[in-house]
This record gives structure tokens, sequence and C-alpha cells, in this order.
């Protein structure tokens, strides 16, 4: 099973005009995985990260709302799994072991990957290769 981060899911749904390259790519990724060829699971860390940025890219409130409702149904209808928070004691016993990634944020990622077993995190944020000897870093292009 794949990991898919925030990175990934924007391009699959609120920058795919924007990044129309990524974009080839990211859908055939999710074309794999709604087909049954792939396993992959997305964590409420990176629905809620799509939120916050579809609103941070909006006009106003109501389009921001507008378009993280969008965005979310348009990954709810894949075959994705959804993972939950991840509790206190998962937290506080994994973090330490990615503490090596620079952004801070990204640690519930990494924590919820390898608490679920994933066999690699799928993202196009570079900084996930600091935890490849953990966790394997793919581009969707690598797996497609």
């Amino acid at each position: 099973m794949y990991y898919i981060d925030t990175s990934v899911l924007l391009v699959y749904t609120l920058a795919k005009k924007k990044e129309k390259e990524r974009y080839k790519h990211v859908s055939n990724l999710f074309n794999n995985i709604n087909s049954g060829k792939y396993k992959a699971c997305v964590s409420f860390y990176a629905l809620h990260e799509v939120i916050i940025i579809a609103f941070q890219n909006a006009p106003n409130f109501g389009l921001g709302s507008k378009y993280a409702k969008e965005a979310l149904l348009e990954i709810l209808k894949t075959e994705v799994y959804i993972l939950p928070l991840l509790n206190r004691e998962e937290r506080i016993i994994h973090a330490q072991r990615f503490s090596d990634l620079r952004d801070s944020s990204d640690i519930p990622h990494a924590v919820s990957a390898f608490v679920y077993k994933a066999e690699a995190i799928v993202a196009y944020d570079n900084h996930f290769k600091d935890i490849s000897d953990i966790i394997p870093y793919k581009k969707p292009e690598e797996i497609g």
C-alpha cells in the first residue's frame, strides 16, 4: 500500500490545471488505484491540508469552502483508504524516528505511513528523501 501525500492530492484536485504535466502522472496513478492494480491510503492530515490550501488560495470564504468540498469529494470518490488521526501514543512513540524531516508538519504523514505499513510515501516533496532509509520515497511517475 502506498501513502499518498498532500502534494500529490493537490495536483489531483486543486492544481490539476496549473500542473498539467504532473497531473498526467498523478491521474495515471489514481486510475491504477481505482482499477485495483495498487492499494493506496491518505491520512486525515493530508485531507485537512487540502482544505487549508483551498481556503488560502480562494478569493473569499465562500469560494474557499466550495473548492475545499470539491477537492475532498474528488479524493473520496477514489479507492484510496482513509487513515484516521494518530492517537497520542503513536505520535509520541514514532515522532523521534522521523526527526530528520526538516518540516515538522510532515512528521504526522511519515508516522501514519509507518504505522499503517505503507511501502512508500508518494509525494512531490523531496524532503521525504531524508527518511527514505525508513520509508521509501517515490514520485507518482515512478509508480504510474
